[in-house]
This record gives C-alpha cells, structure tokens and sequence, in this order.
C-alpha cells in the first residue's frame, strides 16, 4: 500500500507538470495571438490611413494643375511628369504631417485631352497605398473676375459702395458656381478679403458683395493658367473662320449701339483704350488694349478681356454677364487694375460664355472622372 501512494505521488507529479505545461502553452499562445491582433489592428489603421492620404494627393493635385483646354504632361508610362512635389518625385515626397508622406505623377492620355493621375503614399512602418485617378478637363477655370498671373505687390484693387456685384454663381444655372473672384497669388487673395480698404481690399460690409463658390466673400485661389491672357486674346483675333470687329481705341463710345446680338454674337476688338458711356449692349468676345472705363448702361453678355495697360473701371449700372478676364500685371503698383464702384455687376454666366469657348475653347478646370486603388 506504502509502495502503491509513493507511486501515485510520481504519477501525480507528472501530471501537475504537464496540466501546468499546458496553461503555460495556452497562455503563450493568447499572448502572442493578441499580439498579433494588436500588430493586425496597427497595420490595418495605417493602412486605412495610408489611403486617405494618397487620395489628399489626388486633391492636391487638382489643385495645383492649370486650368486649360488639354493636358500637356509625358505620354510614356515608363516616365512619368512629376506633378507633387515640384522637384523629382524619385528623390523627394510631399510632407503630409504625422510621418505621412505622397507623391503624385501623371501622363498624358486620349490625345492630352486626358491624364492619369497616380498618387503613391508612404505611412509609418513601411505602410504604402497607390490611388490611380482619371481626369479629364471639367467646368469653366475662370471666376466671375479673373486677375490670373498678378501678384500682390504689382496689382491694385479698389471696391466703393456697397450697391456693386461680383457673382460667381451661374445666371442661367447650367454649371457649377465659380469663384466671384480669381486670382494665381495667394498674397493678393489675402489682400482682398483683410477688411483692409489701404491696400485695395474689400470693407467689412462690402464682402457679401462677392459671392459664388466658398461662401461670402468668394475669393479663390488658382494654378496659373496654361496659357497667358493675351495668347487666349490672340487666339480670338485670329480665329481661321471667325472673324472680328476693330472699334478704334482711345475714344468714348456713347452713342447706342450693338456689339453683337444673341442671335449672331461676335468678336469685338478696340484697338486702344475705351471709356463707354452710351447704351451698348453687346454678345460674344470683347478685347480691349487698354484702359476700360465702363459706365453709363453698357451690357455684354460673354467674355471681355482687358490686356496692355490694364486699368479695368466698372461703375453705373454697367453689367457684364459671362466673365471678366484681366490680363497680367507687370508694373508696381500703380493705377487699379480693378475698380469696381456704383451699382455695377459682374456675373458669371456659362451660356453667355457658350459662343465664346465654341471659337477658342477657354480654360476648364481638371476632374475625376474615376479613381481606384492599385494593389502594390
């Protein structure tokens, strides 16, 4: 019996070591799977993370690409044109924040009427996400005012009353709501919208003056267009099939008269600067090489391009419908280049435009027609 308990206790023994063995496998095995769990979770937030990160590289792209008619980046997959950042995308990234990085590159696709955007992001622990966009050219990339390619410290502004209008959103409500005012130089938007009337800025009460796109006071800040204000002219004076009416500059038109109709709009030219004061209505593309001082009840419905000594006077119950394009500023600052006073409007209009962008198609700003991940 003594030998048979003495027995039992090795047998006992055993036992214990083995159930404890056990607990202690099951226990590793918990520990190491909730580990697992935790390194699962991690990676899959970075991951997550990663993603939303390479599609803010989308959107930064879209921003910083030109209004314009075409895309004009590489054709070759192989080489790529480096979009974000503006140096090598081989040698640098855009710094997102949080240990987050992207960047962005594109070719040219479908004749450069389309691009391919591919946005690559870089997360903590190696993590790394590839978004490929589509885009194609969308809505107008003008505002209701365009100043494209005037810096701060070479462009004047000056806004008095409160009775005038800037107005972004589209009077025949066919696209999308603009800008009310575009500018290239974020140090000019800042100028503008300061409450600072000293250096040509918009009062306190004046901002609801200037809606559309952004809210009150709608100020927008763009990528340089693709092409300068006066090659866009140009291309109007040009035109193979649609010719254009030369009105002698450096005179006051007051007389009534017609510059066009809705049902046979055209391209009008003044060869000089041109103060109007009569009751003009007009349709199309209106040029002028020089100062512009619009009063009396002169109406234009489309495009109007101010370009050589740009001084732009809008007052009296002046109306342009469509878009007001100011040619770049190369002088310090000097006389306005945008006056804008009494019960005057500018007023984005995109039928208006229609004739206007069916001769020389005008700039349009890129969008996504589709986006997906690319598994890497």
């Amino acid at each position: 019996m003594k030998n048979q308990l003495v027995n039992s206790h090795g047998i006992a023994l055993t036992v214990v070591i083995f159930v404890v063995a056990i607990l202690f496998t099951l226990s590793g095995s918990a520990l190491l799977f909730s580990g697992l769990d935790l390194k699962m979770t991690s990676a899959m937030k970075n991951g997550t993370t990663t993603l939303h990160v390479a599609d803010a590289g989308v959107q930064h792209a879209l921003s910083v690409i030109p209004p314009g008619t075409t895309f004009n980046y590489s054709t070759n997959p192989s080489n790529p044109t480096c979009i974000i950042p503006s140096s090598s995308c081989s040698s640098a990234k855009y710094d997102f924040g949080g240990g987050y990085s992207y960047t962005v590159t594109a070719i040219s696709t479908a004749g450069n009427s389309q691009a391919i955007l591919t946005s690559s992001a870089f997360g903590p622990n190696g993590a790394k996400k590839v978004v490929v966009a589509y885009v194609e050219r969308g809505g107008f990339g003008l505002g209701a005012t365009s100043l494209p390619g005037s810096p701060a410290d070479k462009t004047e502004t000056n806004f008095s009353g409160t009775s005038f209008s800037i107005n972004g959103n589209d009077y025949c409500n066919a696209a999308s709501p603009v800008p009310g005012i575009v500018v290239t130089d974020s140090a000019l938007a800042t100028e503008i919208t300061n409450s600072t009337t000293s250096d040509g800025g918009l009062a306190s009460n004046q901002m609801a003056n200037v809606t559309g796109t952004g809210g009150s006071p709608s100020v927008g800040v763009i990528a340089p267009l693709s092409q300068s204000v006066s090659d866009i002219a140009n291309a109007f004076l040009n035109h193979p099939t649609q010719p254009h009416t030369t009105l002698e500059g450096g005179q006051n038109f007051s007389s009534n008269e017609n510059w066009g109709t809705q049902a046979s709009p055209r391209i009008t030219y003044i060869n000089g600067g041109a103060q109007i004061s009569g009751t003009i209505e007009g349709y199309g593309v209106l040029i002028v090489d020089g100062p512009l001082d619009i009063a009396g009840t002169f109406t234009f419905h489309g495009l109007v391009i101010a370009r050589g000594d740009i001084q732009v006077q809008v007052a009296g119950t002046a109306g342009i419908y469509g878009s007001l394009l100011i040619g770049e500023s190369n002088v310090l600052d000097g006389g306005y280049e945008l006056d804008v006073k009494g019960n005057a409007t500018v007023r984005f209009d995109s039928c208006a435009l229609s004739p206007a962008d069916a001769w020389v198609p005008l700039p349009e700003k890129a969008k996504i027609l589709a986006w997906q991940e690319k598994l890497t």
